[in-house]
């Protein structure tokens, strides 16, 4: 990935620039003392969202993992929207490094909240004060936005290393998940699950910007493999966040809530099945989902408004 600093400031190129940067003012400098010894067996891993004190918005997951092909089962307890983003740290760059670009994020997000500074005065300042290793963060995939009550499952291929789980969902109030807890460490290690991904399908085809999907989209339980052939323009990642619309509900405005400047706020104006989150360009995810008789889409994040949509209907 190219650094954000050689990307033009305009608001359109921020949210596409930083739509993966929201780690927020009070996250964790380590994991949680719960789970800090706790290694999950390999292959699949169950991860809850949590939404109550003593935690407040948390990831309850293992501390450490191995590498290769693991399927992550997450949990939505809480009352707003989460999604898990894995992040993979450069090499010499700690999970307190990224906390403290996240406190900062999420300070100068208050002041355009808040009315005191216009949207360009807070991307300029952002965009300032990205620190060198921030072009060479690696999205390595995760679940995608799952709403309250539900469970979704994505599998993806972890390599050895540092992480960071996060979810940047915004509460109402202009908070970030991330700032509320939703931001933690994650140890890979060198052992490996030794698996092999899952036999998908249903394809769905990413690139710059087109979405193209192959596969019967029917009623009852289907394998999604999701591949994104080349890097995403602008820094974010290729995404596919599959939702279940209602009957009157606008596709246009789903998409648009996916922008985070103005929105990605909760509620959501649809109901959100998971999907598989942040892919750089050459990588596949794939996630499992059981679909009913209904209205449904997959979208970008990034890219719904620029036609990265595909609506259907399952009969």
């Amino acid at each position: 990935m190219n650094p954000c600093v050689s990307v033009t400031v305009t608001s359109s190129v921020l949210a596409l620039c930083l739509a993966g940067c929201q780690p927020g003012n009070e996250g964790p400098a380590e994991a949680p003392a719960e789970s800090a010894e706790t290694t999950a067996p390999a292959g699949v891993v169950e991860v809850t969202t949590a939404e109550n004190a003593p935690d407040d918005f948390a990831f309850v997951a293992p501390a450490q993992l191995a590498s290769g092909w693991t399927t992550f089962r997450m949990t939505n307890t809480g009352d707003q929207p989460h999604f898990m983003i894995l992040w993979k740290l450069p090499e010499g760059v700690e999970f307190a490094d990224y906390a403290e670009f996240g406190r900062m994020f999420q300070e100068e997000y208050d002041h355009y909240f808040g009315g005191q500074v216009t949207q360009d005065q807070m991307i300029g300042s952002i965009v300032a004060g990205l620190p060198e290793w921030f072009g060479e963060l690696r999205g390595m995939g995760g679940v995608a936005l799952t709403s309250p009550g539900l469970t979704a499952e994505t599998t993806v291929l972890l390599e050895p290393g540092d992480y960071v789980m996060e979810c940047y969902v915004v509460t109402p109030e202009g908070e970030f998940h991330g700032s509320l807890g939703m931001l933690r460490p994650l140890i890979v290690t060198e052992e490996s699950t030794g698996l092999e991904p899952p036999e998908a399908d249903v394809h769905v085809t990413l690139s710059n910007y087109t979405m193209e999907t192959e596969g019967e989209l029917s009623a009852g339980e289907h394998v999604i493999a999701v591949h994104a052939t080349e890097d995403a323009e602008g820094i974010i990642l290729h995404d596919v966040n599959l939702a279940r619309l209602s009957a009157d509900a606008s596709l246009d405005e789903v998409g648009s809530w996916m922008s985070w400047i103005d929105a990605l706020r909760a509620p959501a104006p649809a109901e959100f099945l998971g999907g598989a989150d942040h892919l750089a360009g050459g990588s596949t995810s794939y996630f499992r989902v059981s679909l009913e008789p209904g209205r449904y889409a997959f979208v970008s994040e990034g890219f719904a408004t620029q036609g990265m949509v595909h609506e259907f209907t399952v009969q």
